[in-house]
């Protein structure tokens, strides 16, 4: 696989989980992708030597989804 299919892969799964996201939440799309592509879920997924999205939207959705989860939580102490 040649790295410009690697990319385009990574940004159809940025695109699918941004839209799933928008969509539970209500938020913007827009927001959401901005918000996600400052994440470490974002790093790590556009970091090919960890294949993060071979995994998939759904996958790095929820692992996503406890990044928020644990930076709320840190944010509260």
């Amino acid at each position: 696989m040649t790295n410009e299919q690697k990319v385009f892969a990574m940004n159809i799964v940025t695109k699918l989980l941004v839209e799933d996201i928008a969509e539970e939440t209500g938020r913007p799309a827009e927001d959401v992708l901005l918000d996600f592509m400052q994440s470490k879920t974002a790093v790590s997924l556009y970091n090919d030597s960890l294949k993060l999205w071979w995994d998939g939207p759904s996958a790095v959705g929820e692992r996503y989804k406890k990044e928020l989860t644990s930076r709320d939580c840190g944010e509260a102490r």
